[in-house]
């Protein structure tokens, strides 16, 4: 129930955002299976990506096995007396368990004894901001790496400081327009950071990020430059607070040119927020979602159903993992929001293999009710083997 109420306030925060209207500025995969997609009781829109899915069911038997045999035996002139056999077997079934233990949050990936590290996936990703309007669709690819730049400060006076080369984390984000509002070509978004960022590995765009252009680097300590691309347009930023206070960024190119795309990046990110709000992930960290499972709660204001049972495999770099299929839906009327889709997913990786939803909200401005659509798949998965 405390779970079920923390997640009902997240919701409210959610619904806020979105209405605030503040959204500016390898492996390939494989999978089998009996059903074709994800299915939503509202489908896939448009979709032009499918994925085949053979169910599989998995369990481990460990059987023991005593045999006890008494013979006695004895003879006279008149009769023959024989007893034997008795036998005796124990079968003990063993069933497999997995948690989803890290929905959305970047985490190492464990499964049959070995550690991967999740460098980089691409995934097909839809929006539509709104009923009646277009839907959108991009192609994003994610990458993770170690790197070494050249940074620079400012003074006080001007002057420029030279603090040499650092080696950093650098993320890169690739957005194609297969369907863009504005965006007609690739955008290129690298960031760089001195430790690993969940966020920014996470999502494709993020209002937040342009924090970072801020003299201070937005209140990050770790952040420490970032570079955007966009028709042979660049504009880079370098923020030396990482490793000297007192220190200006140091700024090239011109972000004039983001207004042109303003609208796709408002798409990028409020699509994205949807889709990580379309499921209330948190409800199946405690459930094992090798078995199915499912569950309904209401309490006169808010109500929520949902179910999860294993449904095939999909294979990514070479590693097989286990599918579930999810689905969900909420109502709650004090807020005015409204969820329902359904999900691919596996509880080994930290992202949603594909996911289909609706997320509905009253807009604070205008008053109007707001459905946002939401479509996610990966495409490809790159693990490195760690151990």
């Amino acid at each position: 129930m405390k779970k079920m109420l923390g997640l009902l306030l997240i919701l409210v925060v959610v619904g806020m955002v979105l209405s605030s209207g503040c959204m500016g500025g390898g492996g390939s995969g494989t999978s089998t299976s009996s059903s074709s997609t994800a299915s939503s009781s509202s489908g896939i829109e448009t979709s032009t990506t499918s994925t085949s899915l053979t169910e599989t069911t998995t369990s481990h038997s460990q059987t023991t096995s005593s045999t006890e045999t008494h013979t006695t035996s004895s003879t006279t002139s008149t009769s023959t007396e024989t007893t034997e056999s008795t036998t005796t077997t124990t079968t003990t079934t063993v069933t497999e368990e997995a948690y989803w233990e890290h929905p959305w949050e970047y985490a190492p990936v464990k499964l049959n004894g070995h550690e991967y590290r999740v460098t980089g996936y691409t995934v097909m990703y839809k929006v539509r901001p709104d009923k009646g309007e277009p839907l959108y669709e991009y192609r994003i690819q994610k990458s993770v790496e170690k790197t070494k730049i050249h940074v620079y400060g400012m003074g006080m006076t001007g002057n420029t400081v030279d603090l040499g080369e650092k080696e950093v984390y650098q993320y890169t984000t690739v957005i194609t327009p297969i369907k863009g509002e504005n965006l007609n070509d690739k955008l290129t978004m690298k960031l760089w950071f001195t430790s690993e960022s969940n966020d920014v590995f996470i999502y494709p765009w993020n209002l937040g990020w342009m924090a970072f252009i801020s003299p201070y680097g937005g209140g990050n300590t770790s952040f420490v430059g970032l570079e955007m691309e966009y028709e042979g347009k660049t504009f880079k930023i370098i923020s030396p607070a990482a490793y000297q206070q007192g220190l200006l960024p140091t700024m090239e190119g011109n972000s004039d040119w983001m207004n042109e795309i303003n609208e796709d990046l408002k798409n990028l990110y409020m699509g994205w927020f949807a889709v990580m709000s379309l499921g209330l992930w948190s409800a199946w960290q405690d459930v094992n979602l090798l078995e199915p499972h499912s569950g309904t709660w209401s309490d006169g204001v808010h109500s929520w159903a949902w179910s999860t049972k294993p449904d095939g495999s999909v294979t990514f770099s070479g590693v097989t993992f286990k599918l579930v299929d999810g689905q969900w839906k909420y109502q709650g009327s004090d807020e005015e929001i409204s969820l329902n889709g359904d999900a691919k997913f596996s509880p080994y990786l930290f992202l949603p293999v594909e996911v289909n939803g609706y997320f509905t909200y009253r807009d604070s401005e205008t008053g109007k009710m707001v459905t946002v659509y939401g479509y996610f798949k990966i495409e490809e998965l790159k693990l490195e083997k760690v151990s």
